[in-house]
């Protein structure tokens, strides 16, 4: 056996028995490091502005941004539930003593209100029938589901407590492994390889900026729509509309919704405003704004960025969505590494009237 495919077997081997060793953390190991390919920039500028001269500083005070991220939402949740708790219980036995009577805003919903109502005396209108409704929905939840739930929770907040974990060590060492990818790459790959990871980076940066910039300010958008409209728990629903936001189409789900509401109280101008804007707005973000974050540095053209976000979304999950993107981006790379007349070149743009 030859040296070389002696050297490939075994780190096949190795690779396969890491894999075995690491499959469960894969998930988080592949956010920590999206999450520090799309910031490794403010990474970049804290330490060359600030002149931090000791690393584990910026790595702290970088990965203590993320955390705020994601957990300053969740706790926003929490808080808001908490808040309307006792609102709940009141409803709760009120319904049980009188039933629970539908809302007049539901009858006046276009074209849907007279069902909705209907729907609404026959399932939940009289005494006791919200109690029944709520313990239908959980007859099937027992404790051995219970159990799963907790287990589920529990590894998911394993899952992110190793994603920071992950994040930290990229902030703190993440150039030394760049330095060893780029080495490994061009030795292997060559040339065409080396060429190509610049190509990965933006990629990434420009999915992260691509949906969480654009889910956050139509997030913003929303809450500061629903403020001037008067519509009850604005922050609420503007968080709702970035996360949906992040896909590409599904923030209008959230203003339909929204634009009902506000028909049904009766203030049909307002709807119809909020509606017209709210359609302008995120149509210039998706088709507009989202494609020039995402297509940045890629050339990476529109159609295929959308569905890499929609196939990544389906295969990956939210994974996908970052996903997705970046592996036809490489594949779009290759391509044109394949169709160049030079390497390193793009190819030739030939007119069919020269055929």
């Amino acid at each position: 056996m030859k040296q070389q495919t002696l050297r490939i077997l075994v780190v096949a081997v190795l690779a396969v028995a890491a894999w075995r060793v690491l499959h469960n953390l894969i998930a988080p190991i592949l956010w920590a490091g999206l999450i520090a390919m799309a910031t490794w920039p403010l990474r970049q500028r804290l330490v060359g502005r600030h002149k931090l001269s000791f690393p584990p500083w910026s790595a702290l005070l970088l990965t203590g941004a993320v955390v705020c991220v994601f957990v300053v939402p969740f706790a926003y949740v929490v808080a808001r539930g908490w808040h309307e708790a006792p609102a709940l219980l009141r409803l709760w036995t009120a319904s049980k003593e009188s039933g629970l009577p539908p809302p007049q805003w539901l009858a006046d919903v276009p074209w849907a209100g007279a069902w909705l109502s209907q729907l609404w005396n026959e399932r939940l209108a009289a005494p006791g029938e919200l109690s029944a409704f709520v313990h239908s929905l959980a007859g099937e939840f027992d404790l051995a589901s219970g159990r799963t739930l907790a287990t589920m929770i529990a590894h998911d907040t394993m899952k992110f407590f190793f994603c920071i974990v992950v994040l930290f060590f990229l902030y703190l060492d993440g150039e030394t492994l760049a330095a060893h990818i780029d080495v490994v790459v061009t030795r292997q790959l060559g040339p065409a390889g080396r060429r190509t990871l610049p190509l990965v980076v933006s990629s990434v940066r420009g999915a992260m900026n691509g949906l969480v910039l654009v889910g956050i300010g139509v997030g913003v958008l929303m809450t500061l729509a629903c403020i001037l409209a008067g519509v009850p728990h604005p922050a609420a629903i503007g968080l709702a509309t970035g996360v949906l936001g992040m896909v590409p189409f599904d923030a209008m789900f959230v203003l339909v919704l929204v634009a009902v509401y506000i028909t049904a109280v009766g203030k049909i101008a307002t709807a119809v405003a909020l509606l017209v804007l709210g359609s302008t707005a995120i149509f210039i973000a998706d088709h507009f704004v989202r494609p020039k974050f995402m297509t940045a540095g890629t050339r990476l053209p529109l159609v295929l960025a959308l569905l890499g976000i929609v196939g990544g979304l389906e295969t990956f999950g939210v994974l996908g969505l970052f996903v997705g993107p970046t592996l036809l981006a490489i594949v779009v790379a290759i391509w044109r590494e394949l169709a160049a007349d030079e390497p390193g070149k793009q190819p030739v743009q030939r007119s069919s009237h020269g055929r």
